[in-house]
């Protein structure tokens, strides 16, 4: 039996979406897991809609074998039904528009998309399917959207909100109906409880946001009221209010909030509840009211980020000159570093700043050779690990010091805080005011730093935990910090598996790989060049250590040189946003997502957005690793991204890639589980004429690449111990219009060898003959199928299989490749030795001829074969060594 159901007090966004899941699954029934608000008991009852509600309590929950769940990714919102999750006996469709990220609720089909209402997405499942929605369905389903959006209001409300409604519109919502329903006045006891939630509001600062409280209750159970604490916020415009109501011996919260850093979900999480950003509400069991009130601050106070100090502002490893070095040499500095000022030290000291300003002046009036203490900023301020962020953005934007040292007791510098430093943590102020829901569309990155621990206990096996607490307890005893980065940290938070740990350290990345050899075993493999090291625990478990560093370019395309540096800039040398977040494994921040570009954004989004406008300039293979990820996750290139891609194409910098590269990224892309996806957007570039310019991508050509990948795909799954080489296959495919010369000159591109293009070459003209011969109408017997087929390789034969239309000529390969090719003769060469024949060419030929004759099926038994060499042998022997055709 299929259950659709949602979450606890059930609203119209709910209802709707049941609604809409029963369209998609109509021998399902519905099943509310508790109480609904009185708007939607009034709706069933005057309204007549048809569905097919069960009661819970004469409900059998054992004859479920599906659970469709809608609105919720929460267990605990789904009441008595949430046992049903535990089952490994039920599947379970969930469909959301919360951050699947909030849930504990493991699904295998339906969808989940940031929607201002969960309706929508509902609705857009139903347009995509072609489906009919009747009127009384689309002012159900309008209900539902307005309801959520606040009539398209509120600041969670999407562009897929707005195409929703207009879709729905279309199909006959009734406006009227809905505003009857939505639009509801307060009776007798929610004015009484109002009256009282005004008297009893409180306010408190957290973290330099100003949230209000009430705290109320009444003799008997109020409905609806979250109509009640709507009314209590637009009276008193509240940006952030958080009520609890006891009524019968429960705690009944409810959260409205228009400040971005204060997400109302994330609060209602605390006491078992849910909801959205701007909205949300719980049940409190078992707590004090007064008990309830302190939980509601802890939490308040744990989500809300408090204002940073310099400590964690600043950047670790500085980039400084000294007192004595010219002018000409601190303009490559800056240049190389893509920095605008830069500290000058003196015996660890800060003595003074030179920015670039003053280093470009200077070289136009050609004191290049002058040295920096004769023209540094010397009246400059320093401040303490422990400086207050009011502090230092005064001396950062009010006094225009472009960079602020951070020093130690001693007066050694620590660090620097720059002026982007200081705009982000501006940034999270505007966070903490209603005006960012008002703009809800900048792109303001919030929870640079957002504790994962839950996370990471959740989404990783206890051997990666186990790894982690060996990294931090290493890393703390060398006074390192230590960061788990790159794309294990992107599929962490987008649920993918991925266990391939890539570790940047805040030190010499080689001696602390050293530090866990000695520890806890294994071996480390070191590269002194890029300061990297490939570490090798007991067990297998290979981990990647880096030392935090900073890259920069000789020419466009070139590979980079390294320096030392910190884990911000070590990041922002990566390719994309999404690949730019890094986990703090140690220290009192330890399990602190590290977010500086607004990755977690992006993947929100589905979007590749590259760090900055030189990325395609410096490293041109970036352009087919975008294409990779883009395709591999479904998300679009950023518009400024693209843009910048068709200008490095423009600018022809995909020529100056090495073929080793080139080949590189392709390899990666064929490995993809829909490469030719990717190869279409490649196309879509007119990157493949780089590569080769005889090389037409068009239609037959991709629909040759899809061939190609179910054919590997079957190949793997038939021959699960048999390795090949898919980029063979796929290679083999993109040059089969090409001729001989052009062939060579496709593989050369792609940094292969003299030896290996030869052999490429001899192996793409056979398959092309093979092709040829097997695509002809007249019917081939098992010998010729095999000789034609034994002198290719297995991946020439996948290539030949998925260019042929002809299913017989595909069959030929299917049974060479799972039959013939596995044809022997039964006896050996020493047994017929044994039965009177001699070693030599003769003996060779007659194996042979067994061979051929076993795949006619000829030779049943080993007597047979034996019988058959005996007279064979003579026939050469009588021939005086005439040959027999070859098998």
């Amino acid at each position: 039996m299929i259950v659709i159901t949602t979450h606890l007090n059930a609203d119209f966004d709910c209802l709707a979406s049941m609604a809409a899941a029963h369209k998609l699954h109509p021998e399902a029934v519905i099943v509310f897991p508790g109480s609904q608000e009185k708007s939607v008991r009034n709706f069933l009852e005057k309204s007549g809609f048809p569905l097919p509600i069960r009661r819970l309590k004469k409900f059998d929950l054992s004859q479920v074998s599906k659970l469709v769940v809608v609105d919720t990714t929460s267990r605990s919102r789904l009441g008595p039904i949430g046992v049903l999750c535990d089952s490994p006996d039920v599947e379970i469709e969930l469909y959301d528009h919360h951050p699947v990220e909030s849930g504990d609720i493991r699904f295998t089909n339906g969808r989940v998309a940031p929607r201002g209402a969960n309706t929508t997405l509902m609705t857009e499942i139903l347009r995509e399917r072609n489906m009919e929605i009747s009127p009384e369905e689309a002012t159900l389903f309008m209900l539902g959207i307005y309801e959520d959006t606040g009539s398209l209001t509120f600041s969670s409300t999407c562009a897929e909100d707005f195409r929703a409604a207009e879709f729905l519109l279309k199909r006959g919502a009734n406006l009227n109906v809905v505003s009857d329903f939505l639009h509801r006045d307060l009776n007798a006891e929610q004015v009484k409880l109002l009256h009282e939630l005004l008297n009893r509001l409180e306010f408190r600062n957290i973290n330099g946001v100003e949230i209000a409280f009430a705290i109320g209750s009444a003799e008997r159970y109020v409905g609806d009221i979250a109509v009640v604490v709507h009314a209590l916020k637009d009276m008193e415009n509240l940006d952030a209010l958080f009520v609890i109501v006891e009524m019968e011996g429960r705690l009944h919260f409810i959260g409205r909030s228009r400040i971005q850093a204060v997400d109302a979900a994330h609060v209602a999480e605390r006491f078992g509840g849910g909801g959205h950003a701007t909205a949300s509400s719980a049940t409190i069991r078992n707590m004090l009211v007064s008990s309830a009130k302190r939980a509601l601050l802890d939490q308040l106070k744990k989500i809300i980020p408090p204002a940073p100090m310099a400590e964690q502002l600043m950047v670790s490893h500085v980039i400084s000159v000294g007192r004595k070095d010219s002018i000409n040499s601190v303009e490559k500095i800056l240049t190389r570093h893509s920095i605008n000022a830069v500290p000058v030290i003196e015996k660890g000291k800060p003595a003074g700043l030179i920015t670039r300003q003053i280093v470009e002046k200077l070289l136009y009036h050609g004191v290049g050779e002058a040295a920096v203490e004769e023209y540094m900023q010397t009246e400059i301020t320093t401040v303490k690990k422990d400086a207050a962020y009011e502090a230092i953005k005064n001396i950062i934007i009010h006094q225009k010091q472009k960079l602020l040292p951070v020093c130690g007791d001693s007066g050694k510098m620590m660090g620097v805080i720059g002026r982007m430093d200081v705009i982000r943590a501006i940034y999270s102020d505007f966070l903490k005011s209603a005006s960012s829901m008002l703009y809800p569309h900048r792109r303001i990155h919030r929870n640079v730093a957002r504790d994962l621990s839950g996370v990471i206990r959740e989404r990783l096996p206890a051997e990666a935990r186990e790894i982690f607490k060996k990294i931090a307890d290493c890393a703390d005893s060398m006074g390192y910090s230590a960061y788990a980065v790159g794309g294990f940290v992107r599929d962490m938070l987008m649920r993918r598996p991925n266990l391939d740990i890539d570790i940047v350290v805040e030190g010499d990345g080689i001696a602390f790989a050293r530090e866990m050899v000695e520890r806890y075993g294994g071996r480390a493999k070191t590269h002194s060049k890029f300061k990297t090291a490939i570490l090798v625990l007991p067990g297998g478990r290979k981990i990647d250590v880096a030392t935090a560093r900073t890259e920069y370019y000789t020419e466009p395309a070139a590979l980079p040189i390294v320096e030392l540096s910190s884990i911000k800039n070590d990041l922002y040398r990566r390719d994309f946003t999404i690949n730019a977040l890094a986990i703090k494994l140690n220290g009192s921040d330890k399990n602190r997502l590290i977010d500086f570009f607004g990755g977690q954004q992006d993947i929100k989004d589905g979007v590749i957005r590259v760090l900055h406008n030189l990325s395609f300039i410096e490293d041109p293979t970036r352009i087919f690793r975008a294409v990779r990820f883009e395709e591999r996750f479904h998300f679009s290139l950023g518009s400024q991204t693209e843009s910048l891609i068709k200008i490095a194409i423009r600018k022809e910098l995909v020529t100056k890639i090495s073929g080793a590269r080139l080949f590189g990224e392709l390899y990666q892309i064929f490995n993809e589980e829909h490469l030719e996806r990717a190869t279409r957007r490649i196309a879509s570039f007119g990157l493949w004429e780089y590569i080769h310019p005889d090389v037409k991508y068009d239609e037959q050509l991709h629909s040759l690449i899809e061939s190609a990948r179910e054919t590997v795909y079957w190949h793997r799954l038939t021959f699960e111990n048999e390795r090949i080489k898919p980029w063979r296959v796929y290679l083999l495919c993109l040059s089969g219009r090409l001729g001989k010369k052009q062939t060579a000159e496709f593989f050369q591109r792609l940094g292969f060898s003299g030896g290996q293009v030869a052999k490429l070459v001899e192996e793409k003209m056979a398959g092309t003959n093979a092709a040829a011969f097997l695509g002809k109408a007249k019917p081939k017997s098992p010998v010729v199928i095999y000789e034609i087929l034994n002198q290719l390789k297995p991946e020439t034969m996948l290539a030949v299989m998925a260019g042929l239309a002809d299913p017989a000529a595909k069959h030929a390969i299917v049974e060479y490749m799972t039959c013939l090719r596995y044809v022997r003769p039964k006896v050996s060469g020493h047994t017929l030795m044994k039965a009177g024949l001699k070693s030599g060419p003769l003996l060779g030929m007659v194996m042979r001829a067994i061979q051929r004759e076993n795949l006619k099926n000829a030779l049943p038994t080993v007597d047979d074969e034996i019988g058959f060499a005996k007279k064979f042998y003579r026939f050469l022997k009588n021939s005086h060594g005439l040959k027999p055709a070859r098998v």
